[in-house]
């Protein structure tokens, strides 16, 4: 079997676990929220207010897409370490990185697959389907999209440091993304939100967003991707060696 195939492997058995039917239908609550506030601005009497972008920043960037993205993340690789199934994966001579790809191709493919849809759906509901509201709710989902995989690159890299990383995951997100990154002046260059909102405000019609982060948001978000999923790799290769011992 080659490398290539291995991967596929990995990534097929990571897609089973993870679709498990209370976690998927607890996802697709979570990930169904904007889309009850936009019926429900629907379905409100009198002028329609003008909630697209806070909804979209605050409630799905802030808050919605980094837990999901945490529950797949964690659990892609975290559950097999804590229980043992692991060692079997980890004692082949397969390299770390190809471990990893999987998993985070799984994890984050699985989160944008919920939340893109989402966003457009709640965009459209909230919004409508002006052209500068459809800009704005497009500009948005791209974020999503990349903001699954740099989230969940970050979590399948915690799982694999430490067996709380469900529980510090959901303070980084709670914390840091979601309270103390834009508050704080010079962070923004190391938080994803500021990363994802610097992609919108390049993409959605001008003054919609303001970031200071600004285009370099798609190059950040590329090197975290990067250096995470580097991390990972090597921590794995590490916990290989004390199982060994």
């Amino acid at each position: 079997m080659n490398l290539l195939d291995v991967m596929l492997t990995i990534g097929s058995v990571t897609a089973r676990s993870l679709l498990g039917r209370r976690r998927t239908i607890l996802m697709l609550l979570l990930a169904g929220a904007p889309v009850l506030l936009g019926l429900l601005v629907q379905l409100g009497s009198g002028p329609r207010p003008r909630a697209l972008v806070p909804t979209l920043d605050g409630v799905l960037i802030t808050s919605v897409l980094p837990l999901v993205a945490l529950v797949f993340g964690t659990a892609s690789l975290g559950s097999e370490l804590d229980d043992g199934t692991a060692v079997h994966m980890l004692t082949k001579p397969v390299p770390r990185w190809a471990i990893v790809l999987p998993k985070l191709a799984v994890a984050g493919g699985l989160t944008a697959l919920m939340l893109f849809p989402s966003t457009i759906l709640a965009g459209v509901l909230i919004g409508g389907t002006a052209p500068d509201e459809m800009a704005v709710t497009f500009a948005f989902a791209l974020a999503v999209l990349i903001g699954s995989f740099v989230y969940s690159a970050i979590f399948v890299a915690l799982s694999a440091a430490t067996s709380r990383g469900l529980v510090i995951g959901l303070g980084y997100s709670l914390l840091w993304e979601g309270l103390l990154s834009g508050a704080l002046p010079g962070t923004q260059i190391v938080s994803v939100r500021e990363y994802l909102r610097g992609i919108v405000s390049v993409i959605a019609p001008p003054e919609t967003l303001e970031s200071v982060v600004g285009g370099t948001g798609f190059v950040l978000a590329a090197v975290a991707i990067v250096v995470v999923t580097i991390v990972a790799a090597l921590r794995l290769a590490r916990y290989e060696i004390r199982a060994a011992e």
